[in-house]
């Protein structure tokens, strides 16, 4: 019995039994749910701890009065598949409570009007179904969330810009029109969005330097497109010059076209003559294709 417990009577073997059911049964639930399961009683892990000392007594006084028999050997791997049962059924609820909190504490909504998103929570936990030191860990786990998501700037992440604003506030420029203006149909479900409009003064003159004047920005484009195309023509020269050809002549039918280094099918009949890349031209004479017909 644990320390602080003392009070809390011990178990017989009828109680024993029963707790022995509830922890198999409440096992192969918790295996097929990926959220934590009620337990069957709200201290379920003190008295799966009170059932571990049961056991245990009851394999030192059989081992002591018979020996290593076969009741002493049935108690001992009755309490080997207690112990192997509580480990997984500890493993799975952990895991389920871990899942649970993250899932809830980053259902993150980063757009003001999106109710889709919050319908997707998960449920509260009911807590009167589960046991005290499972709720410790929880809320444990949960603060661990919080600091990790305020370390990484979790909101700036989720929310950028508008996470400087108020939730239902979008930061836009003066002039803005939004599209219920347009039309007498309802377009978001949660109505038309509150808008903060900025702009006017330094802001709106910052804002003038950044646009462009239309003629000045064209003018850009065509002197960029000049230059790239000097640059191709220069390059398809240069790519001309370096180019080697060599002449050979076909010695071999190939009923399969190959590819030349331009991505074309190139077709090999005996006695054909071609003028073509000197690398190309030596792959084909390797293979018996081809041979050297200079000149």
């Amino acid at each position: 019995m644990s320390k602080g417990d003392s009070s809390r009577p011990g178990i017989d073997s009828n109680l024993a039994k029963q707790l022995e059911e509830e922890l198999h049964a409440v096992l192969r639930r918790q295996m097929n749910s990926r959220k934590p399961v009620p337990f069957p009683r709200t201290n379920f892990w003190d008295l799966i701890s009170d059932l571990s000392n049961f056991l245990e007594t009851e394999v030192n006084r059989l081992g002591k009065a018979e020996g290593w028999s076969l009741r002493t050997q049935a108690a001992a791997k009755r309490q080997s598949n207690i112990r192997r049962a509580t480990s997984e059924l500890a493993r799975k609820r952990l895991v389920s409570l871990l899942e649970h909190s993250t899932t809830n504490l980053f259902n993150a909504n980063p757009f003001p009007g999106d109710s889709s998103i919050k319908s997707q929570e998960l449920h509260s936990m009911d807590w009167t179904r589960h046991d005290p030191s499972e709720r410790a860990f929880y809320s444990r786990i949960e603060e661990l969330i919080k600091k990790f998501k305020n370390d990484i700037k979790w909101e700036k992440i989720q929310f950028g810009v508008l996470s400087e604003f108020d939730e239902d506030t979008l930061k836009v420029t003066i002039g803005t029109t939004q599209l219920d203006e347009f039309t007498d149909e309802k377009i978001t479900e949660d109505g038309t969005p509150e808008l903060l409009f900025v702009g006017s003064g330094d802001d709106q003159d910052s804002f003038d330097d950044l646009v462009e004047d239309d003629e000045e920005r064209i003018a850009k484009a065509e002197t960029f497109s000049e230059f790239n195309n000097e640059s191709l023509e220069l390059d398809e020269r240069n790519s001309a010059v370096t180019k080697e050809l060599q002449r050979i002549r076909i010695i071999k039918t190939s009923d399969d076209a190959f590819l030349d280094p331009n991505g074309n099918d190139f077709l090999l009949n005996v006695g054909d003559v071609h003028q073509i890349e000197a690398s190309f031209a030596n792959m084909l004479i390797e293979f018996g294709f081809a041979e050297l017909a200079n000149l």
